[in-house]
């Protein structure tokens, strides 16, 4: 049996126990980097802080994938500088620091519920 037909038919075989840890991850680390993004951001008024927000999506009745947005019209100008101002970053770092960190619970659930994992995966 060749890697993917193995995953595959790991992933099916423990997919409810693999979706609840994985939706909690995907809220855990998406609040968290919401956290340390608003922690980053440069403070003037509060509201760019303010308007950074989560949002999740589902499918199936399970959450998938998390976004942390910040809907202050200048968030962008602040994140990357303009031709005048210097970049401010405060997204980019929160990521910086929770991506890797998210990875790694997603292979120790792999891991914890026995799913073959292999960091290859990019072969797919």
């Amino acid at each position: 049996m060749d890697d993917v037909a193995r995953w595959e038919r790991d992933l099916d075989r423990h997919a409810d126990e693999l979706g609840d840890k994985v939706e909690r991850a995907v809220k855990r680390f998406t609040l968290r980097t919401e956290a340390l993004a608003k922690g980053f951001a440069p403070v003037d008024t509060g509201f760019l802080r303010s308007s950074i927000t989560s949002e999740f999506s589902s499918t199936a009745g399970r959450v998938y994938s998390g976004t942390v947005t910040a809907g202050a019209s200048y968030a962008g100008y602040v994140e990357h500088g303009t031709s005048k101002m210097a970049p401010q970053p405060y997204m980019g770092p929160a990521v910086d620091i929770t991506e890797p960190e998210f990875y790694a619970a997603c292979e120790a659930i792999g891991v914890e519920v026995g799913v073959n994992v292999d960091r290859r995966v990019d072969r797919l």
